[in-house]
């Protein structure tokens, strides 16, 4: 004989409200939240703990922040298609820009005894592309890398690191007597300050 299967509790009060009681006990919490009372009040006018009031406050919090969350990376990808496809269009207008192109010219010619005539011809140009183009792109390309925040991080100066690296050879030479003048003057204080510590 087979055992009926017991149902999961729905929690709320004792493990058993329904999840609409859940949710409206949810919407008074925070009602009382953004009117500036604490969680000991709220859990007073809602006859239910103050840990309870935590907890309710807790798992709100989280489903808010997942919900952002979730619209921050749909926001990011509707942004990443628009600059994709201005890319695609910057490149595209960029490789018209180099099509050759055929213009027409008017041109007179001296006939003799002086009588002329006009000619028109086709001239036909080779052209290297629009170099704005090529730019609109460069800039889609920068506004990718800031969506997705894979921008190189700011080169650090090699400069700052090295307080010396300005001094001549004359002056660090003089800079590396001075220093070690200075440790050997270290070195006889601390002698002396153990000597007369061993003679106490």
């Amino acid at each position: 004989m087979t055992r009926p299967r017991s149902r999961r509790p729905r929690g709320g009060k004792g493990g058993s409200e329904p999840r609409a009681q859940i949710r409206l006990r949810e919407i008074r919490v925070m009602e009382q939240i953004l009117e500036g009372r604490t969680q000991h009040q709220i859990a007073e006018s809602l006859d239910i703990s103050q840990p309870g009031v935590s907890k309710i406050t807790r798992r709100m919090e989280e489903r808010l922040l997942a919900d952002v969350a979730l619209k921050v990376e749909r926001q990011r990808a509707r942004h990443t298609l628009r600059l994709e496809h201005m890319y695609a269009e910057s490149m595209r207008a960029w490789r018209g820009s180099q099509e050759d192109a055929t213009r027409r010219r008017q041109r007179k010619a001296e006939g003799g005894g002086g009588a002329g005539g006009t000619f028109a011809e086709l001239v036909s140009e080779n052209r290297h592309g629009d170099p704005r183009y090529l730019e609109e792109a460069r800039k889609a390309l920068t506004d990718l890398r800031k969506v997705w925040g894979v921008d190189a991080p700011e080169r650090l100066s090699v400069q700052a690191g090295m307080p010396f690296s300005s001094l001549t050879d004359a002056a660090l030479s003089q800079e590396l007597d001075r220093q070690a003048r200075l440790l050997e003057e270290h070195r006889s204080n601390s002698s002396v300050v153990s000597t007369n510590s061993q003679d106490k």
